[in-house]
């Protein structure tokens, strides 16, 4: 498994690089206004969980999340400016604690799939609670908010979650992800 700091190959950089311009293509797709909160997280643990999955790299989630965020910030994408790319970073965070400790190239099973972008899509209160707060909200208002978000993100997040799981186990399954067949 590669360290944290350890020089990245150019296989893993541009597998990190398509899937943030997947997630910037998908953010753009998804702005569309269906008064559903959390429906863009579905793209999003989609491919943070598919990038873990195809990089063998402690962080790959993150960086993944960073980049696109940053890129969605630098675009003026979303309503926050620069906290976007908190808001696919910390997902990305997410997905990488729950692969630590493992083989980065063990397959996920559709459940592990399910709980990891669940938490990764519940991950995305974080930013909204930061900025009630600063604007001096209510408490009791904001722990509704979040809850609210949290859940919606979080189902949608486990929908993204199972399918990069499933997608993860078809590559897996025809040879062009290393680990062998999924379990």
């Amino acid at each position: 498994m590669g360290a944290f700091g350890a020089r990245i190959e150019t296989r893993d950089a541009m597998l990190i690089a398509g899937f943030a311009i997947f997630l910037v293509a998908a953010r753009a797709a998804m702005r569309w206004h269906l008064h559903v909160p959390g429906h863009s997280m579905i793209a999003t643990a989609f491919g943070l969980v598919l990038v873990r999955s195809c990089v063998d790299r402690r962080a790959a989630s993150t960086l993944c999340g960073v980049l696109a965020g940053v890129t969605c910030a630098a675009l003026g994408m979303g309503k926050g400016g620069p906290l976007v790319a908190l808001k696919l970073a910390l997902p990305g965070a997410v997905v990488d604690a729950c692969r630590l400790g493992r083989d980065g190239y063990a397959p996920l099973s559709l459940l592990q799939g399910t709980w990891i972008g669940a938490l990764a899509g519940a991950a995305g209160f974080v930013p909204l609670v930061a900025v009630e707060w600063l604007s001096d909200v209510e408490p009791r208002l904001i722990a509704l908010h979040a809850l609210a978000s949290a859940g919606g993100k979080a189902f949608f997040g486990a929908a993204g979650g199972v399918a990069g799981a499933w997608v993860a186990g078809e590559l897996r399954h025809h040879g062009v992800l290393r680990g062998g067949a999924a379990g």
